[in-house]
């Protein structure tokens, strides 16, 4: 076989794999709302105020899910394509990070997210895709922090632009991994070994960032943890 028919029917066996996961990322979470609501709407009566508060937050945060998992298909889909626009401006980081805390909602879950600014607050970027790049790294943060996550932010100058580091006190990356948790579709495993589907989120964010003349890097921490680092050229 060709190398041009091998790197074909590579391409059709990874189309196959993520068609496959995709429909079973999507109809997990759907299959928990169904549940919860239908479970609801027929023993609503039998049911205590806790259950049916029970019910209704698991219903609503894998709700949250599945429009996170939609709303990643539509992102890799318009930057992919070209059809995202970079409006950058000088933006206020603190603010920013703030904002993103304040919209994570219910899926923050509790966590503790702790601010510590070290210099300028003052960034070139564009909002709305900065602020989606962040938001993306605090959800995985959360979703993969341990079982009492406790999340870091460090923001502010250094010595060509502005940095941003989220770290959390999780089980960390998988050595030698820390590349390759940017790249699409990647299967990643939460503390129990249940799948927690495939990443976008991240392959996004480097995008995201990327397009905004910005990086992002992930690496282990030594004491346990991960730590994801943004750096941005500083406002003029």
């Amino acid at each position: 076989m060709s190398i041009d028919g091998d790197l074909a029917t590579h391409r059709d066996h990874l189309y196959k794999q993520m068609l496959t996961a995709i429909s079973h990322d999507l109809k997990t979470p759907l299959a928990t709302v169904i549940g919860s609501l239908e479970i609801y709407r027929r023993m609503e009566n039998a049911l205590t105020k806790e259950k049916r508060d029970g019910l209704i937050h698991s219903a609503l945060m894998e709700a949250y899910r599945l429009d996170g998992f939609i709303t990643n298909i539509l992102d890799i889909t318009r930057l992919e394509s070209g059809m995202i626009r970079v409006r950058p401006e000088t933006c206020d980081l603190g603010t920013l990070i703030n904002d993103c805390i304040i919209q994570l909602g219910p899926r923050r879950n509790g966590c503790k997210i702790a601010l510590q600014s070290t210099g300028s607050d003052l960034v070139r970027a564009d909002p709305v895709l900065f602020s989606r790049a962040l938001k993306l790294v605090l959800e995985n943060a959360v979703k993969f922090g341990g079982s009492n996550p406790e999340i870091q932010v460090a923001y502010g100058n250094d010595v060509d632009g502005v940095r941003v580091c989220i770290s959390d006190r999780g089980p960390g990356l998988p050595p030698g991994k820390e590349e390759e948790v940017f790249s699409k579709y990647t299967r990643y495993a939460k503390a129990d070994q249940q799948s927690a589907g495939y990443g976008l989120g991240l392959a996004i964010c480097r995008q995201l960032m990327t397009a905004q003349g910005g990086t992002v890097k992930a690496e282990n921490i030594a004491t346990g943890g991960a730590a994801f680092t943004f750096h941005l050229p500083v406002a003029c």
